[in-house]
């Protein structure tokens, strides 16, 4: 019989594949560098944040004092105005004061009064009506309610305060006394048969 011998074979050996999308080796100083780059952006980027916000901020407060300049200029012109109808009730009640008349003093009040309304009229305040009036819980404040025959339920009967709105906006409601119906009694003498 014959002998078979076998032999092993050696298996060619392929050199190492690296597997896909596999990145080549990247050296300590490759790292380093790119590590260097991202802290670099970063400052920059952090540096760029806050020269914005430094920014922004001298916005805001440029533009808080340009509120206030205009606030002190709305209010210097408002008072500036005011000041002749206090002088005009300052010579009233000296009139008054010299001649010891009333007359004077009224007409000086009268007069004040007429340059208040003209001036609340410039910008745009006038008075709510409220008198004879549906009561509006937006334009008043009921102080008291009146039982009464005279008028309908809900109707305004007296202003203790008068308010005053400046264009659409209430700057005070009006304070009133409102009607109220007193309750009617049950009737007597009805016929409950049937």
């Amino acid at each position: 019989m014959e002998q078979v011998t076998t032999q092993e074979t050696p298996v060619p050996s392929e050199p190492e594949a690296s597997p896909e999308g596999a990145t080549p080796e990247i050296s300590i100083e490759q790292l380093q560098a790119r590590v260097a780059e991202l802290e670099q952006a970063y400052e920059e980027q952090r540096n760029l944040y806050l020269r914005a916000l430094a920014d922004f901020q001298n916005y805001r407060r440029r533009q808080q004092e340009e509120m206030e300049r205009q606030r002190e200029l709305v209010l210097e012109a408002l008072m500036k105005e005011l000041l002749p109808i206090l002088d005009n009730f300052e010579r009233a009640l000296q009139a008054a004061e010299a001649t010891r008349e009333l007359e004077p003093l009224l007409e000086g009040v009268r007069l004040t009064e007429r340059q208040i309304k003209a001036l609340l009229a410039r910008y745009d305040i006038h008075p709510i009506e409220a008198i004879g009036q549906p009561f509006d819980p937006n334009l008043h404040e009921a102080i008291h309610r009146v039982e009464t025959d005279d008028y309908e339920d809900g109707i305004i009967i007296d202003e203790v305060e008068r308010g005053y709105r400046m264009g659409d906006r209430v700057l005070r409601p009006s304070r009133v006394i409102v009607a109220r119906r007193p309750p009617q009694p049950p009737t007597e003498g009805i016929d409950v048969s049937v």
